[in-house]
């Protein structure tokens, strides 16, 4: 009787204790000995949010006013409506007294001797839902502890099956870049899907080697990166193709954390024993074929989806296209990109040409990274003053013979070069363009793939983390420590 007794003592106290926990929550702070926490958004934009206990013991709170709304019994349905300004909720599609300010929040009732769960869109999850009023909508979010948030990232991320110790590099990297993000925002800090990092809820902690995962955020619990005494945010990507890139080179600004190394262990994507559908080597290296009507076809989508998106600056309005030139020098500076990254691609064409700089490049193709060589069927190799230099277009080619200088082949749309192997009929104008690239993402920090290659190798997360985040030195500026709130 006791317990019980204990149990309805502790509801009739618990929604002002609980709102002052989820409002420090909500503001990205939180109270000496408090788990650190970090807001997911689950959804955006929506009507109507439809959730479910699973398991354990919840309290449904207005947070205008700190009052309890119900206690959700498991597996029954929940709504919470928008009705303009406000919210109303529903119990197995049945109104409950309203409206409500809110937000309306979802929260665990500790003490349970199973995980307090709740489902969402048919994933389930650990701690708090927090259901908010836009204009535009209602944004669902999930409030958890950032260790359990980890629980459900580092195996999404960097796959269940990569040895404990890249598991460990991965926790440590993930754990640095959500709380760097902590507070970014004041909906919330980090979403479900790679625009951050993916979060899979507690689905993910039940998949098959999934204990791994679990072990690898235990063992390194609260452990974050710093670099000469600040937080590093911690990006990482799936596979540099054997080196990765500074920042300045992909994005905008130097980053003293984020610089060139080389990843050789990258080709592990290649040597892993499971492929399926070419699927890991493909991340390592790729290639990419278009044929004339393929290409006008991808740039007449990628023009549609940006003006959709109201996004004119990116439109390619360069007639037929008669050549891609690519530069791979570094932000203000003639010297190449460590890596070998394309910096510049200019599409060219009967109308004028389009630019697009840096991990810009990526999306206009739908390319796996930047580390990548253009070829045209069209390409022939000649000698001049320089020594050997591409032509991509034979349309331009002038030959000298008996009549003089001429159009190779004149008006006609092939002609013949001879080469080392012998006479061969190539069009003026490219019919194929082919990308060969290596790398999978935009190349810089921790490659995943790199870092699973090293596991294999024998080096641990500290040292995997120390090489992509400080070049392997051991100077003291990058350091993994505990979490300083």
């Amino acid at each position: 009787m006791r317990g019980e007794k204990l149990k309805n003592c502790f509801c009739q106290y618990i929604p002002v204790a609980i709102l002052l926990l989820i409002l420090v929550s909500l503001t990205g702070q939180a109270l000496a000995g408090e788990p650190v926490t970090i807001r997911v958004g689950l959804a955006t934009g929506l009507s109507q949010a439809d959730f479910r206990v699973m398991s354990g013991s919840y309290q449904l709170i207005d947070g205008a006013t700190g009052l309890p709304i119900g206690q959700p019994a498991v597996g029954e349905k929940w709504s919470v409506l928008k009705e303009g300004p406000v919210l109303r909720v529903a119990r197995e599609d049945n109104y409950l007294p309203g409206p409500y300010a809110g937000p309306v929040l979802l929260s665990p009732v500790e003490g349970n001797s199973e995980p307090n769960l709740f489902r969402f869109k048919n994933v389930r999850y650990r701690g708090t839902l927090s259901v908010q009023n836009e204009p535009a909508g209602l944004v669902v979010i999930n409030v958890l502890d950032v260790e359990h948030y980890l629980y459900g990232v580092v195996g999404k991320e960097m796959g269940n099956t990569a040895g404990l110790e890249a598991l460990k590099a991965q926790a440590v990297v993930s754990r640095s870049y959500a709380l760097s993000l902590r507070g970014s925002s004041t909906r919330y800090d980090v979403s479900t899907d790679t625009s951050t990092q993916v979060y899979g809820g507690y689905e993910a902690e039940t998949t098959p080697g999934s204990e791994r995962v679990l072990q690898a955020v235990d063992e390194t619990a609260g452990q974050v990166l710093y670099f000469d005494g600040q937080l590093v945010r911690a990006f990482f990507h799936a596979n540099a193709g054997g080196y990765t890139e500074n920042a300045e080179n992909i994005w905008s600004s130097p980053v003293p954390y984020i610089k060139a190394v080389p990843s050789p262990q990258d080709d592990w994507a290649q040597r892993y024993p499971v492929q399926v559908e070419g699927w890991p080597a493909n991340t390592f290296q790729w290639i990419k074929v278009f044929s004339r009507s393929q290409l006008a076809d991808r740039l007449r989508s990628w023009n549609e989806k940006n003006t959709s998106a109201g996004k004119t600056e990116n439109l390619v309005e360069v007639g037929s296209v008669l050549d891609i030139l690519v530069s791979k020098n570094q932000r203000d500076s003639s010297l190449p990109t460590a890596s070998g990254r394309v910096t510049q691609l200019d599409i060219v064409g009967t109308q004028g040409s389009k630019s697009f700089f840096r991990d810009g490049i990526r999306p206009v193709f739908d390319l796996r990274s930047t580390l990548f060589e253009v070829e045209m069927d069209s390409t022939v190799w000649v000698m001049g003053p320089e020594g050997k230099v591409s032509w991509n277009r034979g349309d331009e080619l002038l030959v000298a013979g008996a009549a003089g200088v001429t159009l190779a082949n004149g008006a006609m749309p092939r002609y013949e070069a001879l080469g080392p192997e012998g006479a061969r009929s190539l069009p003026k104008l490219f019919e194929t363009l082919t990308f060969k690239g290596r790398g999978y993402g935009h190349g810089l920090g921790m490659s995943q793939w790199g870092a699973r290659g090293m596991a294999e190798m024998g080096y641990n997360y500290q040292q995997i983390v120390q090489h992509y985040y400080n070049g392997g030195n051991s100077d003291g500026r990058l350091t993994v420590e505990p979490f300083k709130q």
